[in-house]
């Protein structure tokens, strides 16, 4: 059983919901779906690959929107501590405009630790974009994110997790640095609350389904996103 010190603990990185800001019009709703593949693959004891690719659909499920490619480079700093940069595409298919294609360089920290039987993990990336915008100027903007993940293994053993179900909860808070009036204005750009039921096949390979709930700070209008997003996870070490 879980004490109420480690609860706390685990809890804290979580809850990184903004308030959301009083609007005079309701937010803009939608239902999308998202697949996803995450991967990281040990090169040497040192460096590695890490990369996902992600493919999000229009609302209410009509087509694909967006395909973001995002590979990177890994520094092991030591166990549980990894340092990463890389470049990221994400491409976006309008159904009433031009298409549009983001480039993005980004860097980030992760910290991986284990609380009992629950493995967290926090990230902190910075990404510096290159936003093409069809029939305006393209912008450029800097753009900070924290992102804290827990899994719970479901299971009643108290050895190393390598088979069997799982819960996952993560929150994921966005913060523009520059470039935020061509963009939505705001100093906060968005939040991510996830919670999903998985299943570790083996030492390599996770597979999960979950909810997403994607809140967009709009310059006039939010958003709110409900996602069901499927994903799948590799890792080689």
């Amino acid at each position: 059983m879980l004490s109420n010190r480690v609860l706390i603990r685990l809890a804290l990185p979580l809850l990184t919901v903004p308030l959301l800001s009083v609007r005079a019009e309701s937010p803009i709703v939608q239902q999308t779906g998202w697949g996803a593949w995450f991967n990281n693959a040990a090169i040497n004891e040192d460096i590695g690959i890490v990369s996902d690719v992600q493919l999000r659909s229009q609302d209410e499920w009509a087509g694909p929107r967006t395909l973001l490619i995002r590979p990177g480079l890994s520094w092991y700093v030591q166990p549980g501590q990894t340092l990463s940069a890389g470049y990221a595409y994400i491409g976006t298919f309008n159904r009433d405009a031009e298409d549009a294609v983001e480039h993005r360089i980004w860097q980030q920290w992760v910290s991986s630790y284990r609380l009992q039987r629950v493995n967290v993990s926090q990230r902190l990336r910075l990404e510096q974009r290159f936003i093409g915008r069809p029939g305006a100027p393209d912008v450029y903007s800097d753009r900070f994110r924290w992102f804290a993940r827990a899994q719970l293994p479901l299971n009643a053993g108290t050895g190393a997790f390598t088979q069997g179900a799982f819960l996952a909860f993560q929150n994921e808070a966005m913060v523009n640095l520059s470039g935020r009036d061509a963009l939505n204005a705001p100093l906060f750009d968005q939040n991510r609350a996830y919670v999903a039921f998985g299943w570790r096949l083996n030492r390599t390979a996770d597979v999960e389904i979950g909810y997403l709930n994607q809140w967009i700070n709009g310059k006039n209008r939010d958003t709110v996103n409900h996602v069901l997003q499927v994903a799948l996870y590799t890792f080689f070490r």
